[in-house]
């Protein structure tokens, strides 16, 4: 059991609370922002990829991923489960 780090209830909850807070934020999020902010996070893409995809510029790319942060940082902030 080397490396194993046991949780216990009260670290989990927290972890599970503050998932399901971020999921509501990106849920909130318009269509082409989330799907964008998605892309570039979950996806891994470049910003150069993800605006082929979306047949955007780049720059466009990283204004939505500036206003996705923004939103989700805001929401997020001062949050106690």
């Amino acid at each position: 059991m080397s490396g194993e780090v046991a949780l216990d209830a009260e670290d989990v909850l927290p972890s599970g609370e503050r998932l399901d807070r971020l999921t509501e934020c990106v849920a909130r999020l318009d269509d082409k922002t989330r799907a964008i902010f998605l892309a570039c996070r979950l996806e891994g893409l470049s910003y150069q990829e993800i605006g082929r995809r979306h047949q955007v510029s780049t720059r466009r790319v990283e204004k939505h991923i500036a206003k996705a942060l923004l939103l989700i940082t805001t929401w997020m902030e001062g949050w106690q489960p």
